[in-house]
């Protein structure tokens, strides 16, 4: 039970950072990059993934932090 409630808060964890780093990213994007199709679909494509796996590498260093026993 306990193992399952942690993946459940990690997953939680994962969720809420990932909707922070897609607003940022996108008022970063709005702000600096042209919106035109070809814009949208390197953003889909390649910045998409990149900030879904740093959403898990950035909730699991927090989820191994907040664990730490010191």
């Amino acid at each position: 039970m306990k193992i399952i409630m942690e993946r459940i808060i990690y997953f939680v964890l994962t969720i809420l950072i990932f909707m922070v780093l897609w607003k940022i990213t996108g008022e970063v994007w709005e702000k600096f990059v042209p919106l035109n199709d070809k814009t949208n679909v390197i953003g889909l494509i390649f910045v998409s993934p990149i900030i879904v796996i740093l959403s898990f590498v950035l909730a699991g260093l927090t989820f191994h932090f907040i664990r730490k026993p010191d």
